[in-house]
């Protein structure tokens, strides 16, 4: 009898969970994420993706103009640059992972090279910036 219940809940539960992501999805500031960017609000799994070869990390809010004004442009220039890994860090969701960069600006856009974070940061819109960075950390 308790295993039945179980059933019925967990099924409700994932009923539920595909009921709001349906919703969400359908919602343009759930997420933000254009072209071949990864959305990671996870400490551990950053730190894996940014630890070898060219990453470039997107630190925004949903709530952020300006951050959805350039994320299509993000978005094609992960396409431009298939070789470099393109990250969003949504800073309301991963809190920690903003913190440890100390990010006080959205877009802030952070750039690694081999896992190690390059000094040069791109705060705001400047996207002509930021493609520069994107080259340097290519080559």
């Amino acid at each position: 009898m308790e295993i039945s219940r179980l059933l019925i809940v967990l099924g409700i539960y994932l009923a539920f969970r595909y009921f709001i992501r349906g919703r969400n999805s359908s919602d343009p500031a759930a997420t933000m994420s254009h072209g071949k960017v990864t959305q990671v609000d996870n400490p551990v799994i950053f730190k894996a993706l940014v630890s070898s070869g060219p990453v470039v990390v997107d630190f925004f809010a949903t709530w952020c103009g300006p951050c959805k004004a350039v994320a299509p442009v993000v978005g094609k220039l992960s396409e431009t640059y298939p070789n470099v890994r393109f990250i969003q860090v949504d800073v309301d969701k991963a809190r920690s992972i903003a913190q440890e960069h100390e990010i006080r600006a959205m877009p802030t856009f952070v750039l690694y090279k081999d896992g190690k974070q390059l000094e040069k940061r791109v705060v705001g819109g400047n996207m002509k910036e930021l493609e520069e960075g994107i080259k340097n950390i290519a080559a």
